[in-house]
């Protein structure tokens, strides 16, 4: 898995009735908020993210989301990655759990999410944990994110997340984003999005980034969700 695989967060996100932003979770690119799907709400999504740089790549997520109740939430995902000049990758498996530990229905809400991935062949498995607090007002939404990471082979990796994005219309919304490594050499990002409802059960969100320091010169993201339950 690439190191940077720690800031290509899930973001499981709130959701309030107004503009682009429901309950599937995925109210951001970077960062995650901590107001869950509700119970019995399925969704499936899939990120395709492509870096350019010194090391160009492109990386496909196929996921799962599954509401337990309005507290709890888990998830299932793949990782695949494709080198300029190779053939897709596939480079881990993994399940995570995402817990609102807030009170229901809160501006400020916080919570947590913890994953573990089995890693294919050459790629080592990896644990990770995030502590999310999020604030929700009117047009407004904002979230800050603290990141443990752990890639079995390698050291322990610290970062941190913060977003803002605002409405701008009834089911569009526009923000900013950034991703911050707290190791002397790591991957740090800042990102321009889009995020849109185009009906009833389709979603898209899309992003520009660039480059803080060690991370790829060139980042764009993009995430499809469907809800199907």
């Amino acid at each position: 898995m690439r190191k940077h695989s720690l800031f290509a967060c899930l973001a499981i996100a709130g959701a309030l009735p107004s503009a682009a932003r429901a309950h599937h979770g995925l109210d951001f690119i970077l960062v995650q908020t901590a107001h869950l799907p509700e119970k019995g709400t399925g969704y499936v999504f899939g990120r395709v993210n492509r870096f350019t740089g010194d090391e160009s790549e492109t990386e496909l997520e196929p996921a799962a989301l599954w509401g337990v109740t309005n507290r709890i939430a888990l998830e299932t995902h793949a990782h695949f990655a494709k080198p300029s000049g190779d053939s897709f990758d596939h480079e881990a498996v993994a399940g995570a759990g995402h817990f609102l530990l807030s009170p229901l229905s809160r501006e400020l809400s916080y919570g947590m999410s913890v994953e573990y991935a089995l890693g294919s062949g050459d790629h080592g498995d990896g644990f990770a944990v995030t502590g999310v607090v999020g604030y929700e007002h009117k047009r407004w939404a904002a979230a800050a994110n603290l990141l443990y990471d752990r890639v079995q082979g390698s050291p322990s990796e610290w970062g941190i997340a913060a977003g803002v994005r605002r409405n701008i219309a009834t089911k569009h919304a526009i923000g900013v984003e950034a991703v911050n490594t707290l190791e002397t050499h790591g991957n740090s990002e800042l990102l321009v999005g889009y995020y849109g409802q185009l009906n009833d059960r389709f979603w898209l969100n899309a992003g520009l980034g660039k480059r803080i320091d060690e991370g790829p010169d060139r980042a764009a993201r993009f995430s499809f969700i469907y809800r199907f339950k």
